[in-house]
């Protein structure tokens, strides 16, 4: 494999590296592309484009909350991304899920002006079953194939129990990109929330000098896992399968390296550049 992105997430929540910082990192380390997770909301376009011309990266792909799509989507067509991708949003009935879709629905129908679609990116909940049926499928189903797309994280949907490449065959078309994220352990789908609960867990209070201050039990959570994100090739998926899997059923998937912890004793920069070595090897 060739073309390779990753998410700029990966360079860790609390590095200290800009937006900038990461797309110079990414292209030092052989990634090909990157997908983006924020950070360039006081930015100009113009400038991060350049730094993308200067070191030959495509930007294909964004990760962008639902709130914020319709304001990010022209500013990320003026950087070439195709993709405009939620990360992650809360739904736990299958009437929740057709309200994510119609969301998604809406948003790109305004994203198609620029020559863009929206999608969506999967964690464990959303293989939750409600129904006999998983909480993605509903939001699949809903959502309108000319606008939506999927990106498959591999690593959380074996994390639930999955065999991603079955998933991919079963919604064969609608898959756009995957994400290369080595999962070492099933952990069964976690039981997801609704959208219209109130508040935020994942905000925290800021300390004096304005940093997160993070509760013991969500650093807890955080350790477990991390855990489960392992060394590239020594998991539980078949990563050679995803790939056939993913190109049999579309052209020009995009495949994007997420890393969330670093293993054994290496910084988070040398797990990446491990991480790529063993894909341009293996794929």
């Amino acid at each position: 494999m060739n073309q390779i992105h990753v998410q700029l997430y990966s360079f860790g929540w609390d590095s200290p590296l800009n937006v900038i910082d990461r797309i110079r990192a990414a292209a030092e380390i052989g990634f090909t592309g990157v997908e983006f997770a924020g950070g360039y909301d006081d930015i100009p376009a113009e400038e991060i484009k350049k730094v993308l011309d200067e070191t030959g990266l495509k930007a294909t792909s964004a990760h962008v909350g639902l709130d914020k799509m319709e304001r990010d989507i022209p500013y990320l067509a003026k950087l070439g991304v195709k993709y405009v991708i939620c990360p992650g949003a809360p739904f736990n009935t299958a009437e929740e899920a057709k309200e994510v879709a119609d969301d998604l629905n809406r948003l790109g129908k305004l994203a198609a002006q620029y020559g863009i679609k929206t999608g969506f990116h999967n964690h464990t909940n959303e293989f939750y079953k409600v129904d006999g049926k998983y909480l993605m499928d509903h939001l699949i189903e809903n959502s309108d194939p000319d606008y939506v797309e999927f990106e498959i994280d591999c690593g959380w949907a074996s994390a639930a129990g999955l065999n991603p490449v079955d998933y991919i065959n079963a919604h064969a078309g609608r898959i756009c990109a995957i994400h290369i994220k080595e999962n070492g352990d099933v952990i069964g789908a976690e039981k997801p929330s609704s959208r219209h609960e109130k508040g935020d867990n994942h905000k925290f209070e800021l300390d004096e000098d304005g940093k997160p201050i993070i509760p013991p039990e969500f650093l807890k959570m955080m350790e477990e896992r991390d855990k489960l994100n392992c060394a590239q090739g020594q998991g539980i998926v078949d990563w050679k399968a995803v790939k056939a899997a993913a190109d049999n059923q579309k052209d020009d998937v995009i495949y994007v390296v997420e890393r969330e912890a670093n293993y054994g004793d290496m910084d988070r920069i040398s797990c990446l550049k491990e991480d790529i070595a063993w894909i341009r090897e293996n794929l």
